[in-house]
């Protein structure tokens, strides 16, 4: 199963569509994740339809910050758990293996004072959860300072603080497997 999370910055312009649209009928995916699409939800169902996808959760920007969208094509592939602008929760059922799954989308606060609150609402999330499970998405964060090149320093403490929610999550502890799996943009 092909699975996309994409933080697009925006997705107000139609060439961004176009664009978007050219790059995923290359790849594929059965499931895509965007965040940051800065539109409201009416919008971003036009959107999404246009990329191909038929069915979806679209969760409002606030003003031109923020903004989900979960879309898939099989109305049976995803059951909504719950959402909020800050993540969208989900039981995927494979088919194509058989497999039930949990995928958790999640956009952590870009405000670095608020953003425990992303790793509380984490923790939340995923008390409860028994069996497989993926969490993707835009964390706003880094687990060590050696992820990053440039810019102003992180908080030691907030990236702590990430260590532990993903620890609780199980989210951590892939190595090398999550590396090949993460897009860095320089």
């Amino acid at each position: 199963m092909k699975i996309i999370s994409w933080n697009v910055r925006g997705l107000g312009k139609s060439r961004t569509v176009k664009r978007l649209k050219n790059k995923l009928r290359a790849i594929n995916p059965q499931i895509l994740f965007l965040i940051e699409t800065k539109l409201k939800a009416k919008e971003m169902e036009i959107v999404r339809r246009k990329l191909g996808f038929s069915c979806g959760v679209d969760v409002d920007a606030d003003g031109s910050k923020g903004g989900l969208s979960l879309c898939w094509n099989n109305n049976a592939l995803i059951s909504l758990r719950s959402y909020s602008p800050f993540h969208i929760d989900a039981d995927v059922d494979d088919i194509d293996s058989g497999v039930k799954w949990r995928l958790t989308g999640f956009y952590g606060n870009p405000v670095g004072s608020l953003r425990s609150n992303s790793w509380d609402l984490l923790n939340h999330l995923h008390n409860s959860n028994i069996g497989p499970g993926l969490v993707m998405g835009d964390f706003n964060e880094i687990t060590s300072s050696f992820e990053k090149k440039g810019g102003r320093l992180r908080s030691e403490v907030q990236m702590a603080k990430f260590r532990e929610a993903s620890v609780e999550d199980g989210t951590r502890g892939r190595g090398e497997d999550f590396k090949q799996r993460t897009y860095v943009k320089d």
